[in-house]
């Protein structure tokens, strides 16, 4: 466990959509899909946030809390502090694979899919849910990437016009899926997770429950059916994430 600060500069900023910031860093850091780090900013708070990718160390950051608002305020060229990359990571199944992501929550599911050789991404199709088509991110670095992508929002402005659970089960019916990844609000995991159950599709899901200590284990905020998620996830299978 690496409780070390480290100091990174902001090289370059994107505006995902209007609450979202992809922030780049001029580092390299070793981490693996699923892990996450703690970041610092002085005289203000700590908090924890997904790795979207580690060469160079990426962060996206929606604007939900005094946090994230002063993060959103930093510019090019501004250092922050951050510990980590703590957790553990998504493990990688054969065959065709389903992302069924979840507004911001899908980052994780990025640098999961950016870690398929490119050949296999062609097996991979990311489900991505939000309210409105503007809540929407990381849409073209995903088709970039070679994945195919089928969206959903709440009031039909894109794609599918609905919830991201129930176009993951049309989806579903379209191939032989042999392996579920869900990541954003917990009440969509849940069901994600319950789907993958009853199908008999192996599943896992990044549980996103809110932490304090970050990778330390003391303060239990994390705690999700007898498990720390700060320790021993944040990434469960459907079975031990549903407490069955």
């Amino acid at each position: 466990m690496n409780n070390n600060y480290k100091t990174a500069k902001i090289i370059k900023i994107k505006k995902e959509s209007p609450k979202v910031k992809t922030l780049v860093m001029d580092i390299n850091i070793d981490a693996k899909p699923g892990q996450y780090i703690m970041l610092w900013i002085p005289r203000v708070n700590e908090k924890p946030f997904g790795v979207v990718y580690d060469k160079p160390f990426t962060l996206s950051i929606a604007k939900v809390g005094p946090f994230t608002k002063k993060v959103h305020e930093l510019k090019v060229g501004d250092k922050v502090r951050f510990r980590g990359p703590y957790g553990n990571s998504f493990s990688k199944r054969e065959g065709e694979c389903l992302l069924v992501g979840g507004g911001y929550g899908v980052v994780p599911l990025y640098f999961f899919a950016s870690s398929f050789p490119k050949s296999k991404r062609k097996n991979i199709i990311l489900v991505l849910g939000a309210k409105t088509k503007e809540d929407l991110i990381l849409v073209n670095d995903f088709k970039k990437m070679g994945v195919k992508v089928q969206a959903s929002t709440d009031d039909g402005s894109l794609g599918f016009k609905g919830f991201s659970t129930d176009l993951a089960q049309k989806v579903l019916k379209t191939g032989k899926f042999k392996s579920i990844y869900t990541a954003g609000p917990d009440i969509m995991m849940q069901k994600i997770a319950k789907i993958a159950l009853d199908n008999k599709i192996f599943c896992e899901v990044s549980a996103g429950t809110f932490f304090k200590c970050g990778g330390i284990g003391l303060c239990g905020e994390c705690a999700l059916n007898g498990y720390l998620v700060c320790k021993e996830g944040t990434i469960f299978n459907a079975k031990t994430y549903l407490g069955k």
